[in-house]
């Protein structure tokens, strides 16, 4: 069984849906074809990072996750070095990092990116057969 991973412009895409409604409804499609077919939502808690700002930019993101249709999961040491490995691979620096987590979480779990960026994250993800990275 497959997994739908959001990065970060994904759930910002579901959390403020004025400042993009094209991307908000390509995410929404997605969340509603991964419902059909019984695939998991899952969300890194590293794209939280990228997210959270202050009082008022962080209220629609939980929000969004409170509508209990996508987990948060942690990354482990384990996730984290696979991570680093894959921005040496790369020749990737740390303004990467996460993206390298989200893709180290799909590797782990054989998924599917929702994401705004899928060239940086298939190069991230080059050589791993079970991640795939679809646009928004």
């Amino acid at each position: 069984m497959a997994v739908l991973i959001l990065d970060s412009e994904a759930l910002s895409a579901l959390a403020r849906p004025r400042q993009s409604p094209q991307r908000h409804l390509r995410v929404r499609a997605a969340l509603h074809s991964a419902a059909r077919r019984g695939y998991p939502v899952r969300v890194p808690s590293a794209v939280l990072v990228e997210l959270y700002r202050s009082s008022g930019i962080d209220e629609p993101i939980d929000h969004e996750l409170g509508r209990g249709y996508a987990r948060v999961i942690t990354t482990g040491m384990r996730i984290a070095r696979f991570a680093g490995h894959l921005l040496g691979h790369a020749g990737r620096r740390s303004e990467a990092a996460v993206d390298a987590l989200v893709v180290a979480t799909a590797v782990r779990l054989g998924g599917i990116i929702l994401t705004h960026d899928p060239a940086d994250l298939d190069l991230l993800a080059a050589d791993q057969p079970n991640v795939r990275a679809a646009p928004i």
